[in-house]
Parts: structure tokens; C-alpha cells; sequence
């Protein structure tokens, strides 16, 4: 069977290899059982912000002898191929590498990115297959800047001379909804939603000439379906560009998910939406298991201090940053600042920088035991496994979807339009995840975590938030003057 054939090698291989990972074993028979079974699994683990989890995956798509595809994020790429591939020739595996593909005598393995395998999927002969999601936890993010469609000025004029009559209405039609743009706009706004007579005026002149080019195609195609549309704005520049996004970015792939047998990797410590999405688009799970990582996981200490003020309040911003200032006080390891707001995290910079000078850091690596970041949640998030664990980290502000953003918008009328919990069904999980992802360090050294934002104790959905964050432990006071 090839869980045993699995386990076997696996064995070999730490003989010479050896790993943190105490779960191993178990994990390369899990997906060696649901590869043989043609089942579609989902595995919760932060095992999978690191590399010690490959061999479970490759050993098992080495000994199954069919063809399959193993989607990585982009940075991990040459990684696999490069440093990790070699330590399997001393096992007997016989294959070739080309174009990212580990090609056997019966069958072989593509290592993709996520843009590779959607390519891949729109050409008519697409091979029903196992394929493999390395991290789940980002595949909306990442399903959005794929699909995106932005049309610069310059697809507007780039045609050839046989197009002559077309471009000359085309760039009339730029140049005219450039002029409405721009007179109804003020001098600071970067995005705009656009009317029905513009819209309509939009997808009018794009339909008329999609055979101009690749890119009004799918905007054509993007319309029919449905996706969100708006402008961005350059004032230095005195130019706009459309902005086209679907709404729902898994009904993009829904197609693909329910034609193959899919086994997704989460780097969610629980999986907590990801079933959820799953769910609503008829796509079916075996089974949801979740496995420890390679360290002994702690409690996060979690203080949240009584009679918070609400983010609406005039007086939160001077509050918060002064109970920010109160819990760097005694702090002799690195504090980690969390804010999406760039006007609140800038001024939050620069006023402990005002008291604690050059140890206070704007989206930079800390080098000092004692160093003070502030940074978004994005930043943060990316960096964090280049970074050892922080002594705390201070939430000031919820990371809520920015209501400014017009997809945000959008996503919200069309939940509204459907009766759908718009809160419920995109605010509080796109916020819980970030946050989840955010403090994932803290499990390692039982940092401790601070929420400012008085909205985790004054509303249902932030005590709800806050119990979901585990494991923790609830103090009452950090310290003596609490």
C-alpha cells in the first residue's frame, strides 16, 4: 500500500535528514491515504509556515505513480527545487527536472504557483488530477491579485494602424471619462465607484471593441460575470485606470476544485472559514484534521484593560496612544505595534520615537533585544518567520476591511443584496484571520498580546473574537497601577 511504501522511505530519509517534526510519520501516511483513496482532505498546522513538512508531501507523489500537482506560494519555489529535490536521488527515485516539472518514467509531478495553475486550467486540455494547495490560508488574498484586471491609458492607444478608427474612439472615450473623473473627484481621493451612465458607457465601448485586444477580453468576460469595477486616480499624472476584481474569488475556481481531487494545506493553527467557503460552494471534504507544529505550544498571554474607549470616540486616538506608551514602560523585549490605519500607526511612531528615540522602528527589522515596531498587519505578517518571537504585541486598532477601498464596498452590497450577515460573512473573518496569523509567534514563547480597541470587549463579536484566539490566558493586569 502506499502508506506503508511511504512510511518506509520516510524512515530512510531521517536516517540521514533528520526534523523537528514529531507528526511526520503521520502526516506522510495521512495524505498518502487520501492521495491513494482520491479523497479531498484539509490539514490545520503551523508546520506549514516552515519547510520540515516537504518530505511527507514528495515521498508520497514520488511513490504514487500518476501525475499530480503541487501548488506552492512563489518564494518556496526554487527552494523545493534546488535544496530539496538532491536529497532524494540517494533513495532510488529516478527522475529528470524541466520547467518545473519532476518527470518519472510512468508519471510526473508539477510544482506550480497558483497563477501557473490557473494558466494551466484554462487550456482546453486540462488533465483531471491530485493537486495539492501548500497554504490555504492565503488563497483568497492570492485568488485576488491574480484575477485582477487594471487598464492602464496606454490600453486605450496601443493598437495598430488597422484599428485606426477604433483607437481614435477609444482614446475620445478615455479623454471624456477622464474630464468626468477628474471634475467630480477632490484633490486627495484615489479611488472612485463609478455611476450607471459611466459604467454603462464602460462595458458599452469595451464590448464593441473586444477583439482589440487579450485584456478586453476578459474584461468582457469579467462584466457578463459580474465582477466589481472602479477607477483609480492620479492627480500628478493627470490619469486614471480601471480597476476590475470579482467579488466571490472562489466561485472563480469552483469549477477547478470540484473536477480534481484536491488536498489543501492550512497554516491556521484551527481551521475556522476555510470549510465555511468550501461549503457554499458545494465542495466537499472527507475530512478536517488538525496536527501540532514542531514546538510546544504556550499560552499567549492576553490583557485586555478595562473601560476602552471605541474607535468613534474623539478621544481614542490620545488614549490608546497613551496606553501604548503606559505598556512599553517596563518592556525589555522587542514590541510589536499592529495598525492598518497609516495615519494612526505614523503618529503612533512618532510619538514614542519621542521618548524612546532610535529604538522605535517604522515597518523595519528590529536588531535590538529592546526594539519598538510599528507596522501594518500585512508587513508584519510577511516578516514574522524572519523575526524572533516579540516580547508582546499591541493591537490598537481591529484590522477591519478598509470601507474605502471600493471592492470592499461591493462585497458588502452584494452580501446586503442577498440578505446575508455582511459582518459576520466578510468583516469578522477577514479580520480574525489576520489577527490569527498576526500573533501565531507568541504561541512559541507565551508572549503576550494587547487589544486596544474597545470593541473587543463592548460588542458580542469582539468577546467572540477574543475567545478564539488560542490558547491564551486572560490576565486582569499587567502591571501594579492597572
Amino acid at each position: 500500500m502506499l502508506e506503508a511504501r511511504t512510511h518506509k522511505y520516510l524512515k530512510e530519509f531521517l536516517k540521514k535528514n533528520s526534523s523537528n517534526w514529531k507528526h511526520l510519520y503521520s502526516f506522510g501516511r495521512i495524505i498518502s491515504s487520501f492521495v491513494r483513496k482520491k479523497e479531498n482532505l484539509l490539514i490545520n498546522s503551523e508546520i506549514f509556515l516552515n519547510e520540515e513538512w516537504f518530505p511527507g508531501i514528495l515521498m508520497t507523489l514520488f511513490l504514487n505513480q500518476e501525475n499530480s500537482k503541487f501548488v506552492i506560494p512563489a518564494y518556496q519555489l526554487q527552494s523545493l527545487l534546488n535544496e530539496h529535490l538532491p536529497l532524494y536521488k540517494e533513495f532510488g527515485f529516478d527522475f529528470s527536472v524541466q520547467n518545473n516539472q519532476i518527470i518519472f518514467s510512468q508519471h510526473k509531478v508539477s510544482i506550480q504557483t497558483l497563477g501557473s495553475l490557473l494558466d494551466d486550467y484554462r487550456q482546453s486540455n486540462y488533465e483531471k488530477q491530485i493537486i495539492i494547495f501548500a497554504d490555504v490560508g492565503s488563497l483568497k488574498k492570492d485568488l485576488k491579485n491574480i484575477l485582477r484586471i487594471t487598464l492602464y491609458k496606454k490600453d486605450w492607444f496601443n493598437y495598430v494602424d488597422s484599428f485606426l478608427r477604433e483607437k481614435n474612439e477609444l482614446s475620445k472615450t478615455y479623454d471624456l471619462l477622464k474630464e468626468k473623473f477628474f471634475l467630480r473627484s477632490f484633490p486627495t481621493q484615489t479611488f472612485m465607484s463609478l455611476n450607471i451612465d459611466e459604467a454603462n458607457l464602460i462595458k458599452k465601448i469595451i464590448k464593441e471593441n473586444v477583439d482589440c485586444s487579450d485584456k478586453f477580453v476578459k474584461l468582457n468576460k469579467a462584466f457578463i460575470s459580474g465582477w466589481a469595477f472602479w477607477v483609480n486616480l492620479d492627480h500628478d499624472k493627470f490619469e486614471w485606470s480601471l480597476e476590475v476584481e470579482p467579488i466571490d474569488q472562489f466561485l472563480e475556481i469552483n469549477e477547478l476544485l470540484s473536477k480534481n481531487n484536491m488536498i489543501f494545506l492550512s497554516s491556521f493553527r484551527r481551521d475556522t472559514f476555510f470549510k465555511r467557503y468550501l461549503t457554499k460552494h458545494d465542495i466537499k471534504l472527507t475530512s478536517s484534521i488538525s496536527l501540532e507544529s514542531n514546538f510546544v505550544e504556550k499560552d499567549i498571554i492576553t490583557y485586555i484593560p478595562s473601560k476602552l474607549l471605541l474607535p468613534n470616540n474623539p478621544s481614542f486616538i490620545k488614549s490608546t496612544i497613551d496606553n501604548c506608551k503606559k505598556f512599553l514602560f517596563l518592556s525589555k523585549g522587542v514590541s510589536i505595534f499592529l495598525s492598518n490605519e497609516d495615519n494612526f500607526k505614523i503618529k503612533l511612531a512618532t510619538e514614542l520615537a519621542s521618548i524612546y528615540g532610535q529604538r522605535v522602528l517604522l515597518e523595519n527589522y528590529p536588531n535590538l533585544d529592546n526594539q519598538i515596531v510599528c507596522a501594518s498587519y500585512d508587513w508584519w505578517i510577511n516578516k514574522l518567520h524572519l523575526i524572533c518571537p516579540p516580547e508582546q504585541i499591541i493591537i490598537p486598532l481591529l484590522p477591519f476591511p478598509n470601507m474605502v477601498e471600493p471592492i470592499n464596498q461591493e462585497t458588502i452590497s452584494s452580501l446586503r443584496n442577498r440578505s446575508k450577515n455582511w459582518f459576520r460573512e466578510f468583516m469578522f473573518p477577514e479580520a480574525f484571520q489576520l489577527i490569527d496569523k498576526a500573533v501565531s509567534p507568541l504561541r512559541k514563547n507565551s508572549g503576550k498580546l494587547v487589544i486596544l480597541d474597545g470593541r473587543i470587549s463592548n460588542r458580542k463579536w469582539g468577546r467572540d473574537m477574543l475567545e478564539m484566539i488560542q490558547p491564551q490566558k486572560i490576565i486582569n493586569y499587567m502591571y501594579p497601577f492597572d
